[in-house]
């Protein structure tokens, strides 16, 4: 059993498991010892989830319950000067590494999505304002 020294803990995604939704860290501090598999921390629960693991080679934080035995959470990740977070103050939501996003922006009132590939509608389709294309009201 491997004991991880100090409560809470930043290391580096080695593998994901998506099927547990759980991962293993590598602790650089302590000489490149591995975690037993972690279960991944999620925001979403209840009514609502969501898929978002850390990938391999993301800096995360750990926290390690147990008296420094190897059995923890992963917390998830964290943005550095190297890594900043996506869009402004203004603006929430999700942004994809193939440039797609969806956000809202507060301080213009508008959700942006933008999709790199196809945009794919399952169900009724309910517009209650205007339509317009390429500035021309349809």
């Amino acid at each position: 059993m491997n004991v991880i020294k100090n409560l809470i803990k930043s290391g580096i995604v080695s593998s994901v498991n998506e099927t547990s939704g759980s991962v293993r860290v590598i602790f650089t501090d302590q000489d490149d010892l591995v975690s037993d598999e972690l279960p991944v921390l999620s925001l979403h629960g209840g009514w609502s989830s969501g898929a978002a693991l850390p990938a391999p080679g993301e800096r995360v934080l750990c926290v390690f319950p147990g008296n420094g035995r190897s059995t923890g959470y992963c917390l998830g990740t964290f943005y550095t000067k190297d890594k900043m977070p996506p869009g402004n103050s203004d603006q929430r939501g999700t942004w994809f590494e193939d440039g797609s996003y969806v956000y809202y922006d507060r301080s213009s009132s508008v959700l942006q999505v933008k999709a790199n590939g196809r945009v794919r509608i399952e169900g009724d389709l309910e517009v209650t304002g205007s339509i317009t294309r390429g500035g021309t009201v349809l």
